[in-house]
């Protein structure tokens, strides 16, 4: 099982990154549609006070209608998600080139759809700590750097991963550079062992 085991720097962002992994969870099921049919009225029978408010949840409707994924994005990712994204992909990170198009749609695309994982649990281990649990059986699956980058926005800093072949350590250079050291084999044992052990 691969995960990624991060710190908690501000618990009500925590809260707001269950949202979006709800959603991850949600869109990964076997015959899952998105709900874009759109707000349902009925209209002989609304009272005539109600008809405005209808009709402007209409039109928004019809408006993000062209891209339903952009809607869905707005809705998801809080304002300091964007910001903390849109910096990352405007900074010098050697990671941006591994990715083609970068906007902070393209990243939320990513978590939809091209995170190819079965997201399997995310859990608090403590006040200061949490773990994210994911399964894959392709390989690439996407890789990890936009879903750390992700995590990183939120507040969410990854401290620790396992990648499918190495158990790691993640140090942060800056706001969005990190490097990530192998750990020895004894001590990823204990690492897989103190996971388990939290269950």
């Amino acid at each position: 099982m691969l995960y990624i085991k991060f710190e908690i720097q501000d618990s009500s962002k925590f809260e707001d990154f269950k949202k979006l992994y709800d959603h991850m969870v949600k869109v990964r099921q076997p015959g899952f549609k998105f709900d874009d049919e759109g707000p349902n009225f009925d209209w002989d029978t609304m009272p005539e006070e109600e008809v405005d408010a209808a009709l402007a949840e209409l039109n928004k409707f019809l408006d993000e209608q062209v891209e339903p994924e952009k809607y869905r994005c707005k809705e998801l990712l809080p304002g300091y998600v964007n910001v903390f994204l849109d910096s990352y992909l405007q900074s010098e990170s050697e990671n941006l080139e591994s990715f083609g198009s970068q906007d902070v749609l393209s990243i939320f695309n990513y978590l939809e759809y091209g995170f190819e994982v079965d997201m399997d649990n995310l859990k608090r281990i403590n006040n200061y700590s949490g773990i994210v649990e994911f399964s894959t059986g392709t390989y690439p699956f996407g890789g990890l750097e936009r879903f750390i980058m992700t995590l990183a926005a939120y507040n969410l800093k990854p401290i620790k991963c396992f990648d499918g072949f190495n158990e790691c350590e993640v140090n942060w250079i800056s706001p969005f550079e990190y490097d990530t050291i192998i750990l020895p084999k004894k001590k990823r044992f204990s690492i897989i062992t103190n996971i388990f052990n939290l269950k």
